[in-house]
């Protein structure tokens, strides 16, 4: 007890002694105290690696899904939607014998958009014909369409190709989570659909649906100025039906909907072409100073921590490891974002350089574990990290991330089977909270697909290069 004492007020007080203390150095220690019971703490600077991340395309359960087609920084984007629609369970459409189908409509709602709001974009869609998409498969984001559509005639189910202007919808619906209103594209499909449709008129379960319903392939057939950032997609059924005559002699008509909707229940894939991929990540690569993260496009970055260099400097500055153990009290690693807010303020809708609010550090070999198993942040393996605004003296606005990876950087210098290097990848996100009278708590975190990026300082940077500062200390195992 009386060692964890002492250690508690010596890290409260260099704490204190090293707030705002910077070295430039590598791995320059600035202060160093011990006391009688052989505790001691020291701090440094530890450097980082970084450098262009390449993922191979994976289709991951985004925040929202990209449609439509655009030139941007990083070179063409194509993106359209391969889903599959929910049903309810032993579902049955009332008074089967008098119903017919009025018509069917997709309605796909979006939040935002990137590029030219006000080029036309021509929005069409088809039936699957081929196969459907299996649940539990992971699907790459340059999934092979012709796996699943033919594109015969006979699957183009939208009656004609649905012309929109982004920032002139003629749809919108309220939104109460939201609190406002979101604008939605209303796509009639044909009436043979229509009426094929229709004619599924029961199922026991949603693979029962399925195999008589593959699902839908939305793409887009006009434009090239606009994305749509498609938060929701349903399909709504209008029918009426007919109750005959009874004692009055006349019969009664009424009228009903059925949504069917593309919810977590079924499975969805987005699709993203990059003609010019290789071409922009020799050019992402030529930029020294600044690292680049890309999400559609599987551009991250990649940030490496040699342990075994971390160790060998604690080892010099504090002796034979085997001797003591070493406790991380604080090791901050921030990331200077390269973003002139009151410069893109003035730019168009399309900004190329936007920072993610969120960007998660997550270990490499982690990361498709992560998403595939919608896991949450952790101190240990997925760090987050909020996009947090500076102001100096000069009323200069600087943006940054920090991460804290005391608990990591402890875990792995006392590991009994130490690694000589970690590797971590940043990705933007999307994070879900639930609110309490006390707290947000992280309900769902989801990568974030926008077509702009977010720029940083690179390890590499002359002017001011990524590092890890770090206090650790340390007491004598025999000392007890």
């Amino acid at each position: 007890m009386k060692i964890n004492h002492t250690l508690g007020i010596l890290l409260a007080a260099l704490c204190v002694v090293l707030a705002g203390c910077k070295d430039d150095s590598d791995t320059a220690g600035s202060s160093a105290l011990e006391d009688k019971d052989g505790i001691r703490v020291k701090a440094d600077t530890f450097a980082v690696q970084s450098a262009l991340g390449l993922c191979q395309p994976v289709s991951l359960t985004p925040d929202s899904f990209l449609l439509g087609e655009c030139d941007t920084r990083f070179g063409t984007v194509k993106a359209d939607i391969l889903t599959q629609l929910a049903c309810p369970e032993e579902f049955e459409y009332p008074s089967a014998e008098t119903a017919e189908v009025d018509s069917v409509c997709l309605f796909l709602y979006y939040n935002s958009w990137y590029g030219d709001g006000k080029a036309p974009l021509g929005i069409t869609v088809y039936e699957l014909d081929r196969a459907t998409l299996n649940y539990n498969d992971r699907y790459p984001s340059d999934t092979t369409l012709s796996d699943f559509c033919s594109l015969a005639d006979s699957t183009h189910i939208s009656a004609i190709s649905r012309i929109i202007i982004a920032t002139e919808p003629t749809d919108s619906v309220y939104s109460s989570s939201l609190g406002k209103y979101v604008p939605f594209v209303r796509v009639k499909l044909t009436d043979e659909f229509a009426r094929r449709f229709f004619r599924i008129r029961s199922f026991t379960s949603q693979e029962d649906f399925q195999q008589q319903f593959k699902g839908l392939y939305i793409t887009t057939d006009f434009g090239g100025g606009t994305v749509l950032y498609v938060s929701d997609i349903s399909m709504a059924v209008y029918y009426h039906f007919t109750y005959p005559a009874g004692a009055t002699g006349t019969d009664t008509t009424l009228t009903d909907i059925k949504a069917f909707y593309a919810n977590s229940e079924v499975k969805q894939v987005n699709r993203y072409l990059y003609p010019d991929r290789e071409q922009i990540i020799s050019q992402l690569n030529a930029v020294q100073d600044t690292n680049f993260i890309v999400s559609p496009a599987n551009i991250y970055t990649r940030l490496t921590l040699r342990m075994d260099s971390i160790l060998q400097t604690i080892e010099r500055r504090l002796g034979d490891s085997r001797d003591y153990r070493v406790y991380v009290n604080r090791a901050n690693l921030t990331l200077d974002v390269l973003y002139d807010a009151d410069k893109a303020s003035s730019r168009p809708r399309d900004n190329w350089d936007t920072p993610a609010t969120y960007m998660l550090l997550v270990k490499e070999d982690y990361m498709e574990t992560f998403f595939a198993k919608n896991l949450l942040p952790s101190d240990t393996a997925a760090i987050l990290a909020t996009l947090t605004a500076a102001t100096d003296s000069l009323a200069n606005v600087s943006y940054s991330y920090t991460y804290d990876l005391s608990t990591l950087l402890t875990n792995q210098l006392r590991s009994d089977n130490p690694v000589d290097e970690v590797t971590f990848m940043l990705v933007p996100v999307a994070v879900t909270t639930s609110s309490s009278s006390s707290s947000a708590t992280i309900t769902a975190v989801k990568q974030l697909q926008t077509i702009s990026a977010t720029c940083i300082r690179s390890a590499d940077n002359p002017v001011d290069p990524m590092d890890i500062e770090m206090v650790y200390a340390a007491f004598n195992k025999d000392r007890r």
